[in-house]
């Protein structure tokens, strides 16, 4: 039987004849519904939050994200922005690509199906009990994101799949099935579409609510956001003397300069930590402002 990703919706088979506006419609409408498919699954990606933040505060566990062309692509692209908007360190972010590095921009024949080097992947990535690792492939049932899933949730590391089939053969790889959905493609079969929408949007909500979760939001302002040029060393100016009424902007400036735009760690002096017992608190990866109350 098909995974629904794979079946040929039979209303939409004149969709080559439509005016380009009626075939636009039709797309965006189909990825509009998917946004809603993800929003049905916020208790089980909630759950899914709870389980990452387990494993992951204040340990060195990583978050690592597995699949084969369009899939993981959409991963490679949520787990990067996870550096400079939240300060997520490199060593603790990982990739399992079908294909190696290489199949991010073209396809290599026959990389989805190799479940050989799934297992190697996982292997060589010394994936343990401190990991978490998501499985995202649309159809549910590319061998090798079913292989990734199963060999790291044999060496410990919790399991998240990411797919648009129900009772699929990734959804039984994972403790954590998130099923987003999303029917029939309006072009039979390409999951960058609607399939791809809800992959994009679930992940995207999924990191930001478990970088809140360990600590590196406050409100809804990045406080670990790297200050790698001058707008940003001026949004980080902001935050801090937004947040402590006695720093002027320039006051602001001057300190974070001083620690090495260490944005948590100013919050924390100014609001009258000792610098070393805020370093230690910091480590420990808790909603930040529980750290402001103490």
């Amino acid at each position: 039987m098909l995974p629904p990703t794979e079946r040929v919706d039979p209303r939409l088979k004149g969709f080559d004849q439509l005016a380009p506006r009626d075939q636009l419609a039709l797309l965006l409408n189909s990825q509009a519904r998917a946004i809603t498919s993800v929003v049905e699954r916020i208790p089980e990606i909630a759950c899914a939050v709870d389980a990452a933040v387990v494993r992951l505060r204040g340990s060195s566990g990583r978050l690592i994200y597995a699949g084969a062309g369009c899939s993981i692509r959409i991963g490679v692209q949520d787990g990067v922005e996870l550096v400079p908007t939240f300060g997520w360190p490199l060593s603790r972010l990982g990739y399992l690509i079908a294909g190696g590095s290489a199949a991010l921009s073209i396809s290599i024949e026959g990389a989805e199906d190799d479940i050989l080097d799934s297992k190697r992947q996982v292997v060589e990535l010394n994936i343990d009990s401190d990991d978490v690792v998501i499985g995202i492939a649309a159809s549910g049932h590319t061998p090798f994101t079913c292989g990734v899933l199963e060999t790291s949730r044999n060496a410990g590391a919790l399991t998240l799949a990411v797919t648009s089939s129900p009772l699929s053969s990734l959804c039984s790889a994972a403790e954590h099935p998130l099923v987003t959905e999303t029917g029939a493609e309006v072009l039979a079969g390409s999951t960058r579409l609607a399939a791809g929408t809800a992959q994009k949007a679930l992940l995207n909500a999924f990191s930001t609510t478990l970088m809140t979760s360990l600590g590196r939001v406050l409100g809804n302002e990045m406080i670990c956001v790297q200050a790698s040029n001058a707008k940003l060393k001026a949004r980080q100016s902001r935050i801090l003397s937004g947040q402590v009424a006695s720093l002027s902007h320039s006051d602001a400036y001057a300190m974070l300069e001083s620690l090495g735009w260490d944005l948590r760690l100013g919050l924390l002096i100014a609001s009258g930590w000792n610098p070393e017992a805020a370093r230690q608190a910091l480590q420990a990866e808790h909603p930040f402002r529980e750290l402001l109350k103490k």
